[in-house]
C-alpha cells in the first residue's frame, strides 16, 4: 500500500497492521525462545563432553597406573632379593675376613699366651698378689703411656671430688663446711694410705717380678698392636677372591639385569598404552555416549537454523513495519491497544479513513491532556 492510500484506507488497513506488528511479536517471542533453547542445548553439549574428557582422563590414569604398580610390585620382589643376597654375602665376607683374621694373628695369640701364662707363672713361683697383674695396678704404680696418665688423672678426680663430695652430699644429714672437710681429709688420707702401703708391699718385696712382667705387658701389647694393624689392612683390601663370594656375585648380577628388563618392559608398555591403548580406551568410551552427544548436536544445530530464520523474518518485518508503516503513522503508534483505539474509532463512525481516525486519536488525546 502505497503513501496516500495507506491514509486512505480504514479497518482493513489497521487489520493488516495488526497482523503484521502480531506475526512480529510471535517471531521475536519464538527467537527468544530458541535463544533459550540454543544455550541450553550448548551447555548440555559442552557438559557431556566434559564429561566424557573426564571419564576419559579417569580411567586412562588409572590404567595406566595399574600397568605401572605391577611392573614397580615385580621390581620391588627383585629389589628385597637384591637386598637379601647383599646380607648374605656381606654376612659372609665378614665371616670369612674374620677367619683370615684369625688366622693371619693366630701367632700372635699364641705368643701372648705363652707371654700371659709365663707372667703368671713368676707371680705364682714368687708369690705375688694376683691384683698386682691387673692394668689398673700397673697404670698406677707403672706408668708408661698416655692411658696410664688419664687412669691416674681418673683416680685422682675419684678421691680427690667425686668421693668426698659424694659422701657429703648423700649420706651426711647436715651440710656443714667443716663436715666436708673432714670428708675429704679422711678421703685422702684412707685412698692415699691404701695406695702407700699397696705400692711398699707390692713393689719393694717384688720389684724385679713386677719389672719382669711389665716388660712381658709391653711385649703383649705390641703383638695386640700388630695383630691391629693385620686386622685393619685385612678390612682395608679390596681383595675378596679369596672369600668364595663368586655365587652371590653371579646371583645379584643376574638380579641386576631382572631389575633392567623389568625397566625396559615397563617403558615398552607404558609407551604402547600412551601412543596406542589409551586411544582405543578413548574411542570406547565415547562410543558409549555417541548417541547422546550427537543428538544433542543435531537438536542444536536444528535450533540454530531455526534461530536463524526467526531472525530472518524479524528482521523483514521489522524493516517493512519500519518503511511501510511508521512514516505515516508514527512509531509510537505502532502498538496493538492504539491500532485498536484507531479500529474502534472507524467503527464508531467518528471517521471513515485512517487519515480522519488519526486526527480524531490526537484531538481526544489533547482534549485528555487538557482535562
Amino acid at each position: 500500500m502505497e503513501g496516500g492510500n495507506l491514509l486512505s484506507g480504514g479497518v482493513d488497513t489497521l487489520n493488516e497492521i495488526k497482523e503484521h506488528i502480531l506475526e512480529l511479536h510471535g517471531y521475536q517471542s519464538k527467537h527468544d525462545t530458541l535463544i533459550l533453547d540454543e544455550e541450553n542445548l550448548d551447555k548440555s553439549i559442552k557438559a557431556l563432553e566434559k564429561d566424557i574428557a573426564e571419564e576419559i582422563a579417569s580411567i586412562t590414569k588409572k590404567r595406566r597406573q595399574e600397568i605401572d604398580d605391577t611392573f614397580d610390585k615385580q621390581m620391588d620382589k627383585t629389589k628385597a632379593r637384591i637386598r637379601k643376597t647383599k646380607e648374605k654375602r656381606d654376612k659372609h665376607k665378614n665371616m670369612k675376613m674374620s677367619e683370615r683374621m684369625e688366622a693371619e694373628t693366630a701367632s700372635l695369640k699364641e705368643d701372648n699366651n705363652l707371654l700371659k701364662n709365663e707372667a703368671k707363672d713368676l707371680f705364682q713361683q714368687r708369690q705375688v698378689p694376683p691384683f698386682c697383674y691387673t692394668n689398673l695396678y700397673y697404670s698406677l704404680y707403672f706408668p708408661s703411656g698416655i692411658v696410664d696418665i688419664l687412669v691416674i688423672l681418673c683416680a685422682l678426680v675419684m678421691t680427690l671430688f667425686v668421693i668426698p663430695c659424694g659422701i657429703y652430699y648423700v649420706f651426711l644429714p647436715v651440710e656443714k663446711t667443716l663436715y666436708l672437710i673432714i670428708t675429704y681429709v679422711i678421703t685422702v688420707l684412707v685412698f692415699g694410705g691404701v695406695y702407700i702401703v699397696t705400692g711398699n708391699n707390692t713393689k719393694d718385696q717384688h720389684m724385679e717380678v713386677l719389672k719382669q712382667v711389665k716388660k712381658l705387658k709391653g711385649l703383649i701389647k705390641i703383638n695386640q698392636k700388630k695383630a691391629a694393624v693385620i686386622r685393619r689392612s685385612i678390612r682395608k683390601d679390596r681383595d675378596e677372591s679369596s672369600y668364595g663370594l663368586e655365587n652371590f656375585d653371579e646371583e645379584l648380577a643376574k638380579l641386576e639385569r631382572e631389575i633392567s628388563d623389568f625397566t625396559e618392559q615397563k617403558k615398552d608398555a607404558l609407551g604402547v598404552f600412551d601412543n596406542s591403548t589409551s586411544q582405543v580406551i578413548a574411542s570406547e568410551i565415547r562410543g558409549l555416549y555417541e548417541e547422546k552427544l550427537t543428538a544433542f548436536k543435531n537438536e542444536y544445530e536444528k535450533v540454530s537454523s531455526e534461530v536463524l530464520k526467526a531472525e530472518d523474518k524479524v528482521k523483514l518485518l521489522s524493516i517493512k513495519i519500519a518503511s511501510d508503516y511508521e512514516p505515516f503513522l508514527g512509531k509510537d503508534l505502532m502498538t496493538l491497544d492504539r491500532l485498536e483505539a484507531l479500529i474502534n474509532i472507524i467503527r464508531a463512525g467518528s471517521a471513515n479513513t485512517l487519515s480522519e481516525a488519526l486526527a480524531v486519536y490526537k484531538q481526544e488525546i489533547n482534549t485528555a491532556i487538557q482535562k
